[in-house]
């Protein structure tokens, strides 16, 4: 994903819907944007700004942020890594914790992703990406990459987690292969440990313990189960 001839004279501002216009004015100013433009009547629109990026709101009567799936934007970043990090110092800030589920919410970013999603407050999902992200193109050479049946729904896995932000999906492409899987087979352990990390995350206790004990029988040490925990950060 790359940024836009700079000399090019269009410009092109998408208006995301809001509950309440003075409520996502609030959360964003907690997120350190900038409040530009603020109206309440005869209709709800606003304006936050931060780095020259704009969030342009109009509020909905009757609308329900948790029916809100729909709705969102990209924005372009150098670092989305970094981004990731100050919003979420500053969710904690705002809320006291940095939630995953719910709304609002961030995603989970894991290392070497380029990409994150913000869900503010009316559940708009504001996807923010780094500059030249190569995503698309790594998840094709991750689909014709050789190896294993349980190494390719590795690959699909992350691909559910870290772009498309859908545990389930991951989840159930691993629960799949995972029923089918030999002990002995190498990529075993990582799958384990990312499904892992998958079920604290969906509150699936049950699921977790079985994974965690399955992962006890094999033959790992200590620093490949650490460096694999790392990866998919369980801790």
């Amino acid at each position: 994903m790359t940024l836009p001839d700079s000399k090019n004279d269009w410009l092109t501002v998408p208006i995301l819907p809001c509950v309440s216009i003075t409520e996502t004015l609030s959360f964003w100013e907690g997120l350190d944007y900038k409040v530009s433009y603020r109206q309440t009547r005869p209709y709800q629109y606003g304006v936050v700004e931060h780095n020259r990026s704009t969030l342009h709101f109009a509020g909905v009567r009757g609308m329900i942020a948790a029916n809100n799936s729909y709705t969102g934007c990209l924005v372009i970043v150098d670092d989305a890594a970094k981004v990731y990090h100050q919003l979420s110092a500053n969710l904690k800030k705002l809320l006291g914790r940095v939630p995953h589920t719910g709304i609002p919410r961030v995603s989970r970013m894991k290392p070497g992703a380029t990409r994150f999603t913000l869900t503010d407050v009316s559940g708009n999902a504001v996807i923010f990406v780094s500059n030249g992200e190569r995503d698309q193109e790594m998840w094709e050479q991750g689909q014709i990459k050789s190896g294993s049946k349980l190494q390719q729904t590795i690959t699909i896995a992350k691909h559910f987690r870290d772009y498309k932000n859908d545990d389930g999906a991951a989840a159930k492409a691993l629960d799949t292969t995972l029923k089918t899987t030999p002990d002995g087979d190498p990529d075993l352990p990582e799958a384990l440990v990312m499904r892992m990390e998958i079920a604290l995350h969906q509150g699936e206790q049950s699921r977790e313990q079985e994974c965690r004990q399955k992962l006890s029988t094999l033959e790992i040490d200590n620093h490949t189960l650490s460096a694999l925990e790392e990866r998919h950060r369980t801790k």
